[in-house]
């Protein structure tokens, strides 16, 4: 597969999870590593090791800062890029991979085994930089040699197009938000610019829903992102209404346009380019059916 999409001119970068796994937490099955060191493989209650440190919302943290642990995600990573030949990786919850016991560190054990790998500091290296944990909001603090995700082009872009963001900081976003990622020789690269995400409304849905409707996932509307920075345009959710349908469209298209012609790198979700609806809902995650 990646042979054939390298012969049609294009790169393959996969989404890696090596923040958190199956196993959960101390109630959760034994799998693999609670089995074999509990007390390497994951982040612990230093006053209460029975307990695990729950950064990203799943139970458990994988400890990056023990060697071996180290050593288990590099060769995982070394696997895809020399023997499936993949060009980089995306970091879920990436925030973590570089908490040290005091916390956030941009030079961590990790991240310099990365740079210092002939094969990984070869290849792409994308971060979500953020987590559920203490300081896990590291936007614009990662090395050079990373890219990462940048959500306040997301907010900014949305609320500029929307009407109700200030003007001014809008020239930072078109210009690679050169206030956060201009140091130490980063490129313009390194801002990951997007509107849309898996998580969160689509593109069509932003421009005709004012809130979520999350009501078929079974939690009352409670779970996912309140502030979604959206617009209706003047009616909630699907309308035969011409004037307000137009908008919708023009919207979606400034909305890709300032995407698509800023400085930075583009992300695009999977579908917005037809005007794919998830009626509202902007955490399909346990939706197995349609709506995802």
């Amino acid at each position: 597969m990646v042979a054939c999409i390298h012969q049609a001119g294009l790169e393959v970068v996969i989404d890696v999870v090596y923040n958190h796994t199956a196993e959960g937490n101390e109630r959760g099955p034994t799998f693999s590593f609670k089995g074999i060191d509990n007390a390497c493989y994951y982040r612990l209650l230093p006053d209460q090791p029975r307990y695990y440190i729950n950064d990203t919302g799943a139970g458990n943290t994988v400890n990056l800062s023990h060697p071996r642990v180290i050593q288990m995600v590099t060769d995982s990573l070394r696997y895809w890029v020399e023997q499936m030949h993949v060009d980089g990786f995306r970091f879920d919850l990436g925030t973590i991979l570089a908490r040290e016991p005091n916390g956030f560190d941009n030079q961590s054990g990790f991240l310099k085994a990365c740079d210092q790998d002939p094969a990984l500091a070869t290849v792409k290296l994308i971060a979500e930089p953020w987590d559920c944990g203490p300081g896990g909001y590291q936007v614009g603090e990662f090395p050079p040699g990373w890219a990462e995700w940048n959500d306040k082009f997301r907010d900014d872009v949305r609320e500029f197009w929307k009407g109700t963001g200030p003007v001014g900081v809008l020239t930072d976003r078109l210009c690679a938000s050169g206030s956060l990622f201009n140091y130490q020789g980063r490129r313009p690269w390194s801002s990951i610019n997007f509107v849309t995400a898996h998580d969160g409304f689509t593109l069509n849905d932003l421009v005709s829903y004012n809130d979520k409707h999350n009501e078929a996932n079974g939690e009352n509307n409670q779970d996912g992102r309140s502030n979604n920075h959206s617009w209706n345009c003047g009616a909630e959710g699907p309308t035969d209404d011409p004037a307000i349908n137009q908008l919708r469209q023009r919207q979606m298209r400034n909305l890709l346009a300032t995407l698509l012609l800023s400085q930075g790198t583009p992300m695009m979700l999977a579908g917005d380019e037809f005007g794919r609806t998830q009626r509202g809902n902007n955490n399909g995650y346990c939706q197995d059916n349609d709506t995802s």
